[in-house]
Parts: structure tokens; sequence; C-alpha cells
């Protein structure tokens, strides 16, 4: 297990960071109140190599390592949870069409999907989730049936990310195309195709400017061509693969929203007078300083090791459900801690920890419950 990263992997690290402090987290407070996303914000992302990480060369991507990738999404999470969940959701939908297409879908698809996603020129979302199936991937109910050359469409999905941004060029959509057999596969559907209809915004408790609302299809009709990979792959690769890497995408976010809240709350303690004398001189206090650190150092330790998994070439799935587990609610309970800190000045919306405290509720559900983590690594030591 290696304990440091490498030259290149700091030099990501600090540019992330850089650009972070400098051009996102300025903003951030006021995206949240009014739920807005900055366009011109995000094509910076692409403007400094983050987007292209996960894409190879000739897609504009740079090929980073994995990690390299986290340590990004860490630090734009420290900043702005709303950008990276944005971020890393539209660059998994772009790596998937890359990693499942054929040579003559690559082609086809490099100009308006891939590159445009890879150069942050464009967003892309996943719809897998549905109002009855959420962990539950086998009972999704949106139907996808061959007609005439044509997928057509018919279901709904919920909660999904990126749908109705303005630079939405697709949607990678998982339906069942055989009920008989429980067979599930992953069609791609360009934004603006016939019979796919996207919703008004959900109002949300936190990421409010990450875009997340409801997708209609109602006979959307999509060349055969559309599908991604072989028939019947989709609801496999969703969970073995794509959920796996997901789960990592989210832990770097969550770890960077827990580094956030200690360093505010250290600063906060430091210079809160109290009784005649700093916050941080309480017992009490430092002990919840101390918890939050210790849980911010495990939490990186898994998240590496996680991660470090899938550039030696297949995502360990225990490891990811252990490291979305423990950094999203190690996150969770930093950022109640942090509040607590800042005591009642903690509890308005002027505060930052305040929009930490919304943010970090949604990790603890998305990509798969706290519950559903522990059930799954349960099962993989086999009990």
């Amino acid at each position: 297990m290696e304990f440091h990263y490498s030259e290149s992997q700091e030099a990501t690290r600090k540019l992330a960071r850089d650009f972070s402090a400098r051009e996102v987290a300025p903003g951030a407070a006021e995206r949240d109140r009014t739920s807005q996303f900055d366009y011109h914000l995000y094509h910076r992302i692409g403007e400094l190599g983050i987007s292209g990480m996960r894409f190879p060369r000739e897609f504009s991507g740079t090929e980073s390592d994995y990690l390299s990738w986290c340590l990004a999404l860490e630090e734009l999470g420290r900043a702005d949870m709303s950008l990276a969940v944005t971020l890393f959701v539209a660059v998994s939908t772009g790596h998937q069409l890359v990693e499942m297409g054929t040579v003559e879908q690559l082609r086809e698809w490099s100009g308006p999907f891939i590159r445009p996603v890879a150069e942050a020129r464009a967003t892309a979302s996943a719809a897998i989730t549905e109002p009855g199936a959420g962990s539950d991937t086998a009972s999704i109910q949106t139907t996808a049936a061959l007609q005439d050359g044509y997928w057509v469409i018919n279901g709904a999905k919920a909660f999904i990310t990126n749908g109705g941004l303005q630079n939405n060029v697709c949607t990678v959509v998982v339906a069942l195309t055989d009920r008989a057999t429980g067979e599930f596969s992953s069609i791609l559907v360009p934004a603006g195709s016939p019979g796919y209809s996207v919703m008004p915004a959900y109002q949300k408790l936190g990421w409010r400017s990450s875009d997340t609302r409801e997708m209609v299809f109602e006979d959307c009709r999509v060349p055969a061509e559309n599908l991604i990979g072989q028939r019947g792959v989709g609801r496999r690769y969703t969970v073995e693969k794509l959920f796996a890497e997901a789960r990592i995408n989210i832990s770097s976010a969550a770890l960077g929203l827990h580094t956030a809240c200690l360093e505010d709350s250290l600063s906060y303690a430091r210079e809160r007078v109290a009784f005649k004398r700093p916050l941080s001189q309480f017992q009490f206090v430092q002990g919840i300083l101390v918890d939050m650190a210790l849980e911010a150092e495990l939490s990186r330790l898994l998240r590496d090791k996680a991660a470090r998994s899938v550039d030696e070439g297949t995502v360990n799935r225990t490891l990811s459900s252990m490291a979305k587990y423990f950094c999203c609610e190690s996150a969770r309970k930093a950022a109640d801690r942090a509040i607590q800190v800042h005591g009642g000045v903690g509890f308005m919306d002027e505060c930052t920890v305040s929009r930490y405290y919304r943010d970090i509720r949604a990790c603890t559900i998305a990509d798969g419950t706290t519950e559903i983590q522990k059930w799954i690594i349960a099962r993989e030591l086999g009990c």
C-alpha cells in the first residue's frame, strides 16, 4: 500500500486546488442560493484538462490515472459539491460510451457526444433510477422494444443529474429489453429525441446548482445502432462497473467537503473567544476537531486504496462500497460537527458549513445508500 502521491498526482491536486480556491469557491454560495449552474465555470474545467482525465487522447483526453482523477474531484468537492457531482456524472457517462462503444459507434459519437463531454463543452446524464427502482435496479420498469430498426422507449426516470442543462447532449438509458428473461440494456438517447421529455427541476435540500430532474419517455424512438455494448449487459455493467466507480467518485467529493468542514472549524475555533479564551482551547471542542481529523485521514486511506484498485485494472467492489460507506458517513458527521463548533452562526446560510451540511446529505443516498453498501460488503464477506 502506497501512502504518498506521485509528482504527477501532486501536480493534478495542486491544479484543481488552486482553480477551486480561485474560481469555484467565491461564487459557490451564490450559485447555491439561486440554484443556477455556471456554464462558463464548467467550461473552465475543460480548459484546464480536468474533464478529459478519464478519456483517451484521441477524444481530447489526457489518459490520466484514476487516483489523479479522484484527487481532482476531491478538490472540487471541497469548494462546491454541486459542481463536482455535475462533472463526474457527465464524465462517467461519456467514459461508458468510450469503454463500450464499437469502432463505428465511436467514430459516429466522437463529434456530437464524446469530445464535447471530455472538453466540458457539454454534459451527459445516466438515466437509471426510477420512482420505484433506486438501489434495486432489478425493479426498473422502463422498456425498450425493437420496432422497424428503432428502439421504442417508454417509462419514467427520477432524480437524474444533468438532464435539464442547456449543454446536455445525451442520456444513457437503462431499460428492460426483454421482460420475460429480465434482460436490461443500455441505450444512447440524444437530447431532443422525439418522445423524450425532461421535467421541471426538483426543489432540493442540497446540491442546488446541480441539475436534477425527472425524465419521461413516451414512444421515444432512437436508432437500433444506439445500443451500447451487447444487448442484455446494461444492468450488469451499471452495477459492476458504473456504480462501483461512481461510489469512489462521490467518496472523493465527500472527502473534499469533509476537509473543508475541518478547516473551517479549526479556523473558527481559533478565532472565536468564549470565557476569555479561544474555543480551540476547550477540551470538548478539541475532541470534536480530533475526531474530524482522524476520520478524514482514514477516509483518505480507504478512498486511495479503492481508487488504486481501478488503476490496477479491476475495480474492487468491496473496497468501493467500503469507501462510499465510510467516506460519506464520516463527511456527514463532519458537517454536523462543524455546525456544532460554529454554534448559532453555523445555522445561518451566510456560513459555509450550513451549505456543507445540506450538500453532504445526498451523498449517503446517491449511487447506493449506506445501508446498501453494508449489504454489499456483508455479501462479499460471505454472510
